[in-house]
């Protein structure tokens, strides 16, 4: 799999990949420790996950079990390690083109449909407004860990977002959590802001998304978000 090849020459903003998000938060944890000094928690990990270490040798690495002998930065060991391939070695396609690319370019603000919904969500009047609240609240939780959750959890420090090519992984979601998503944006637990500046941006905005993570559902995947310069 070659880093460099992933995004061509039209990259939108943002990319929702396909991704194995159990093992990324496993794979977080045990780089966690292993930047403070600690390899045992990557090694115990590589060598009791078989696809993991056969993923690693396959893709050139001679030593798995010992993280300071890998030559890659934390995001291209991540990536790498969790990303889901197809048997030509291509990452697997989440949802049509249309739908991916619209949640990757919005026109505004930082050019991330996921930031603009953060931004212009609020609970819905309707129903009982405790149980409503603590629906958008989960929405909201959700968004961020796949918008920012890697941002956010090593601020000052940007380990998973100034990698090799310029990868960037600014969050992921596992299959469960993507699913938990997709159900709570089809549902009536939120709605939209009054001072929303794009008519029907949110209804947009949401739609597309909901047609990845349904296609992520469907495959039983997490995804990972990568931003672009």
């Amino acid at each position: 799999m070659d880093l460099d090849t992933l995004d061509g020459a039209t990259s939108p903003f943002i990319t929702l990949d396909a991704c194995d998000g159990d093992l990324a938060r496993r794979i977080v944890s045990a780089l966690d420790a292993s930047a403070a000094g600690d390899n045992q928690p990557w090694s115990g990990l590589v060598n009791n996950t078989p696809t993991l270490m056969q993923r690693l040798i396959e893709q050139g690495v001679k030593t798995p079990l010992n993280r300071t002998a890998i030559p890659w930065d934390d995001p291209t060991l991540l990536f790498t390690s969790c990303v889901v391939l197809t048997k030509e070695g291509q990452t697997v396609p989440l949802g049509d083109v249309k739908a991916r690319e619209r949640v990757g370019r919005f026109p505004h603000g930082d050019g991330s449909s996921i930031s603009y919904m953060i931004e212009h969500m609020r609970p819905n009047n309707q129903g009982s407004a405790i149980s409503q609240r603590m629906g958008m609240d989960e929405i909201l939780i959700l968004l961020e860990q796949l918008n920012s959750g890697l941002s956010d959890k090593h601020v000052g420090n940007s380990r998973y977002n100034e990698g090799t090519a310029g990868l960037d992984i600014r969050g992921f979601l596992t299959a469960e959590e993507a699913a938990s998503l997709r159900r709570g944006l089809a549902g009536r637990g939120w709605s939209v802001t009054a001072d929303e500046p794009i008519d029907g941006g949110m209804r947009d905005a949401s739609k597309n998304l909901i047609a990845v993570l349904r296609a992520a559902e469907r495959r039983d995947v997490g995804m990972f978000l990568r931003s672009h310069a």
